[in-house]
């Protein structure tokens, strides 16, 4: 405990007599972290808006025009028998043309001309949410299709394969971008942190010549890295906040209006203490390559 109090109050005093140089270092980290975490706010956002329509997916059947009584009665009780089928609805041909008309109103002369109604009846099935529900609706899809007095079914399979396809490729490009930004921060903490060994360099090999152990030597520069991280990366979570509550000004109405129960949100927390914990690591880490080198070389 006393040699982190010692390592502490050492690891500040050098920051306070080299502030111009670590304000740089900071900067830099905050900058570069700032990048990730944009990302990040991008990223959580996009997946809550997945989640959003995941939760609102459906599989409409629609039927033959022709379809008996007899077979729309069987299909209705095989929906009825899927436990996985959470609610269904019938909307019947003249409700299909009432809500067609009402969503493009301003066309309503042109399908008035028509003389004839061209939408089929259709049943809507929302089904439980689970991880692997597009399986089943993709599986029980298949069923219906094949069924007598079913034209097609649709739920959108196309589009949520894509957009997942995308998340999981954001995702692997968050872990890239990540891996180079934290080998970028090891390597500016190294090289700031080499600055302070060298400014202090008769003063290290002093302690040395009277016996001081490396670990003993290492501490306050170790701590002063830590430092320099920790505090880049709070800073950058300060500016992602501002960002993120300039998007929610800004937008939020919007998106609401769009896309019915999404709001902009924060970087979840888990990827905030994740993001502290690395930068610590970095800190440490850039600190420990830029000491031991220095001890290595110079006193063998």
């Amino acid at each position: 405990m006393k040699l982190l109090t010692r390592a502490f109050r050492i690891a500040f005093s050098n920051i306070k007599s080299s502030i111009d140089v670590c304000a740089v270092s900071v900067i830099t980290i905050m900058l570069a972290f700032s990048i990730l975490e944009l990302f990040l706010l991008v990223f959580a956002n996009l997946n809550s808006l997945v989640e959003t329509w995941n939760n609102q997916v459906q599989l409409i059947v629609y039927l033959d025009d022709s379809v008996s009584k007899k077979d729309q009665n069987k299909l209705e009780n095989l929906i009825t028998n899927n436990k996985n089928v959470k609610a269904s609805s019938f909307v019947s041909k003249g409700q299909a043309w009432t809500d067609f008309k009402k969503t493009f109103s301003d066309k309503a002369a042109i399908l008035d001309s028509l003389g004839f109604n061209p939408l089929p009846a259709s049943l809507r099935l929302q089904f439980t949410y689970s991880s692997d529900r597009l399986i089943y609706i993709k599986e029980f899809a298949k069923t219906l299709e094949s069924l007598k007095g079913v034209e097609s079914v649709e739920y959108g399979k196309n589009w949520i394969l894509k957009f997942e396809t995308f998340l999981a490729f954001l995702r692997l490009f968050l872990m890239a971008v990540g891996g180079l930004l934290i080998l970028g921060l090891i390597l500016i903490i190294s090289n700031t942190i080499k600055l302070s060994i060298y400014s202090r360099k008769e003063e290290i090999q002093l302690m040395a010549l009277l016996g001081a152990r490396p670990n003993f030597i290492k501490w306050p520069f170790l701590m002063e890295g830590m430092l320099q991280a920790l505090v880049g990366a709070l800073l950058s979570l300060g500016v992602i906040k501002i960002v993120y509550l300039y998007m929610k000004l800004q937008f939020q109405d919007s998106m609401a209006s769009l896309f019915r129960g999404v709001y902009i949100q924060f970087i979840p927390d888990t990827f905030a203490v994740l993001i502290l914990l690395g930068s610590l690591f970095s800190g440490w880490l850039g600190s420990y390559i830029a000491i031991n080198r220095f001890l290595k070389s110079e006193l063998k």
